[in-house]
């Protein structure tokens, strides 16, 4: 019996193995199995990479990198010539450059460079950094005084010669798209919508940049941004005589020249319909001579797909990179001219230091002496077009359209309607959603029975923007103060003349109330542009001593590969663990200053009360109390401490009854 038993033990026992075999092979068979790739050598992958862009053509070249080897090879070597960069044991100066290039040509992503050219993300970043400082720092070389004597362009061309021969270039501003963090979009969105940094711009004929002040917001208008270019300490500068032709935009004023307002200006010269009489033929070739700079930008923004992208920086290095891409464009144009970027781009269309403190009768006097020469430059040149019997056209008179006037009654509708879709969360930033602007548009046509349109709103919308921007200027200026109650701004009879002398847009605002002031604060408030992030050339050096340093010499790549491995993780890893460190800070300080309290009161507890004791019995002498009496209070209460706190806390009026109590109560020995 035991023998059949242990027969059937040992039987169910080899069963079990072999179906613990046969399901144990079965899943061996339907596992998938880990394809493993050859090791790939990354510096032999790399450098073939590299090879293949600097040796494939000038087609190649100009797709990855936006230039042609000549100008490539040699901004490499004016970086490595003037110590600006150097090569280390991992990566050499081509190989920087490159990768700059690269992702500033196509605003390519760190994580896709460092996977294109076989390197960490901290590589590449760093390297960014680097290359980048050594680019600002070449301003310099690349970006040249003006000369004060006629452009060739200009000299050569019978159509602008002689009547520009004191233009010196052209002037204008360009938007660039900005990444803003949320809290502050509103003053970087322009009219256009997006979030933008507003870059003004100076160039000469050659196509190349004289001066640019980037990172002012994009609502900023151009004037402003003028006006601030001119007023820093190393800002933009004009020889005496000459100007810049600028848009009408930027008003006329000393060294610059604007066209005619009201008048026709993109025409073409020989044509049935050309231009018809002086001003007009000025615009025109006024026209043809400022599109140079339209010309650049296009260039510009067509060689640098950063500049039309969304970047993906700060904001501080967004401006540093536009300032950059100006740098390398001058250099391009001076060592490859005929970079083939260059052509094809903006055909014609179709269709010393300026004083900032100038009175308005100064710049009215300024204004009517260069309008003056515009004239004269403008009568000149039409006397020899008509000398010349060049056949004029029949150009169509514009037309003009009837202008919408505002009346208070609907400008308080306008502003009460705002205010109130403000507070419902309808102004995400410094421009409302379309459904307010025609919410608007229609309570007013419909009250007041006219034909108002969303256009008419957003126009007078920029008009209450000016308006609440010249309100807070006065504000922020000395002599004046401020009556909350009347909303008012007050100044004495002395300021307010000199002030409408020198202002005469301020007059409405001074010693009056100011109509519908808190709902302007809701509507257009917090919103104005300041420029503190604006840089110029200028600005590079005097930032010199606050840039931390940046290590460039890699001793292993492999070590850098691990440590990039965690890099992205232990980015988020170090900002909670700061946070958590903040938060034990904040908590350790809380309770050391409570600590603190609860040992000055101790100490103003346990202090020796005797002397304050004896000095308050003693002053009752006054009361008709005797010595003696006191002396047997005083010692009763020093040998009672209760008693004696308590006696000490009373009021003054009090400590009669005290001791009338004590002497009830206690007897004194």
């Amino acid at each position: 019996m035991d023998r059949n038993r242990d027969q059937n033990a040992i039987v169910a026992a080899v069963a079990s193995v072999l179906a613990f075999g046969i399901l144990w092979i079965k899943i061996l068979k339907t596992r998938k199995e880990i394809t493993s790739h050859p090791r790939v050598n990354r510096d032999y992958e790399r450098e073939n990479y590299i090879n293949s862009i600097l040796y494939s053509g000038d087609q190649h070249y100009i797709d990855v990198i936006r230039m042609r080897p000549i100008a490539f090879f040699n901004l490499c070597d004016i970086l490595s010539r003037n110590n600006l960069l150097q090569s280390t044991k991992s990566v050499n100066i081509r190989e920087q450059v490159v990768i700059f290039l690269h992702i500033i040509g196509h605003n390519v992503r760190f994580r896709v460079i460092g996977s294109r050219y076989y390197r960490s993300i901290e590589t590449v970043h760093r390297y960014f950094r680097v290359v980048l400082r050594a680019v600002l720092k070449l301003y310099k070389l690349v970006i040249k005084l003006l000369d004060e004597s006629t452009p060739s362009e200009i000299r050569n061309n019978p159509r602008f010669y002689p009547y520009f021969k004191d233009c010196i270039g052209a002037l204008d501003g360009t938007h660039v798209r900005a990444s803003i963090p949320l809290s502050i979009q509103g003053r970087y969105r322009s009219r256009k919508g997006g979030t933008t940094q507003n870059v003004l711009a100076a160039i000469t004929f050659d196509l190349k940049f004289s001066y640019v002040l980037a990172g002012w917001e994009g609502s900023a208008h151009d004037s402003r941004i003028l006006s601030d270019a001119l007023s820093r300490p190393r800002g933009l500068r004009i020889p005496e005589g000459k100007y810049y032709l600028v848009d009408a935009g930027y008003g006329i004023r000393n060294g610059y020249i604007t066209p005619y307002r009201g008048v026709r200006y993109h025409l073409k010269e020989f044509s049935d319909q050309g231009p018809e009489n002086a001003k007009e033929l000025f615009n025109l070739r006024h026209s043809s001579l400022r599109i140079t700079i339209e010309r650049v930008f296009g260039i510009l923004k067509k060689r640098f797909r950063v500049l039309d992208a969304e970047p993906f920086w700060n904001f501080q290095t967004q401006v540093d990179i536009v300032l950059a891409c100006c740098i390398i464009h001058n250099h391009i144009m001076g060592v490859d001219p005929s970079d083939l970027l260059n052509q094809g781009l903006f055909e014609e269309p179709d269709s010393d230091l300026i004083i900032p403190t100038l009175t308005e009768r100064e710049e009215r006097e300024e204004a009517r002496e260069w309008s003056a020469k515009r004239d004269e430059i403008a009568q000149t040149m039409w006397v020899d077009y008509m000398t010349r019997n060049i056949r004029m056209g029949k150009g169509n008179k514009e037309g003009t359209s009837k202008q919408f006037r505002w009346t208070k009654p609907m400008e308080h509708l306008f502003l009460e309607i705002l205010a109130e879709e403000a507070q419902k969360g309808n102004k995400p930033s410094n421009s409302f959603k379309a459904v307010s602007i025609n919410r608007v548009a229609k309570a007013i046509s419909e009250r007041f029975q006219v034909h108002c349109d969303a256009k008419h709103v957003e126009n007078h919308l920029r008009t209450v923007k000016n308006q609440w921007q010249i309100i807070c200027t006065i504000r922020g200026e000395s002599g004046f103060g401020w009556d909350d109650n009347l909303k008012m701004i007050t100044c004495d009879r002395a300021t307010y003349d000199a002030t409408v002398m020198a202002h005469k847009k301020y007059e409405p605002f001074l010693n009056k109330s100011i109509d519908h002031y808190d709902e302007m604060a809701l509507v257009v408030g917090k919103d104005m542009a300041t420029g503190s992030f604006a840089r110029t050339f200028a600005d590079i050096d005097l930032d010199d001593d606050n840039q931390d340093s940046v290590p460039v010499d890699c001793e292993n790549e492999e070590v850098e590969e691990v440590r990039t491995k965690v890099s992205s993780s232990g980015t988020s890893k170090r900002k909670r663990k700061n946070t958590q460190e903040s938060d034990v800070d904040e908590q350790i300080k809380f309770m050391g200053e409570q600590l603190g309290k609860i040992a000055n009161a101790l100490e103003q507890f346990t202090a020796d009360k005797t002397p304050q004791l004896y000095e308050e019995l003693m002053s009752m002498e006054e009361e008709g109390f005797d010595d003696d009496f006191l002396c047997s209070v005083f010692d009763y209460l020093v040998s009672h401490e209760s008693e004696a706190k308590a006696f000490l806390v009373k009021n003054m009026h009090l400590d009669n009854v005290v001791i009338m109590w004590c002497t009830t109560n206690y007897a004194f020995g």
